[in-house]
């Protein structure tokens, strides 16, 4: 009983083990594939530098399957460049974009809103909402019409008042030792403008 249970423990060691070399020889494969696909690669970016040091590309490069240059115009349909123009560098690097950390964000966001007129709030919801407010307040029988000129002063006397609670909002948060502002410096903003909650 021992030398068989012994014999199938080790059968099943064995299968265990091929198992094992067959995903790892699959593994291998894969891994030499793409070193192989990493090397000529490599060598195609090789040549292109050296061709863009040297010699200037008559036709534009086609894209070889590694998501370079997808334009396959030849000289002849390209544009004729005028010769004041100034002519791009072909071994420049290209410029990479500063990313703005949030407080630069929002900064960039006040000066932009600061330079607008525009209204931020869009136009259609906030005429939905002030008809629905006004429906609550109102019978069927006496049910209001409003003329749109009137729902765009609304809409710009309401965002006036927002703007201008949220600064002191903001002034209070500051003064609070805070960047942002919480529930309490609203509350504190309209009870000192004298609007009691």
């Amino acid at each position: 009983m021992e030398t068989r249970q012994l014999n199938g423990a080790v059968q099943t060691d064995t299968r265990a083990s091929y198992k094992l070399s067959v995903e790892q020889e699959r593994i291998n494969e894969r891994a030499f594939l793409l070193l192989q696909r990493n090397r000529e690669r490599r060598g195609f970016l090789r040549q292109r530098q050296d061709k863009g040091r040297y010699e200037r590309p008559t036709r534009s490069l086609i894209n070889h399957g590694y998501g370079l240059l997808k334009n396959n115009r030849s000289r002849e349909e390209e544009p004729q460049v005028r010769q004041g123009r100034s002519r791009i560098k072909l071994n420049k690097k290209a410029s990479h974009r500063k990313r703005h950390t949030p407080s630069e964000q929002a900064l960039y966001e006040i000066r932009k809103y600061q330079r607008t007129t525009d209204l931020l709030i869009s136009k259609i919801p906030f005429a939905r909402l002030v008809r629905e407010v006004t429906e609550q307040f109102t019978t069927e029988e006496q049910q209001l019409r409003w003329q749109s000129m009137a729902v765009l002063a609304l809409q710009e006397a309401s965002e006036a008042y927002l703007v201008g609670l949220l600064e002191h909002t903001n002034l209070l948060a500051l003064h609070a030792k805070r960047i942002t502002i919480m529930r309490k410096d609203m509350q504190l903003a309209r009870r000192i403008r004298g609007q009691f909650l």
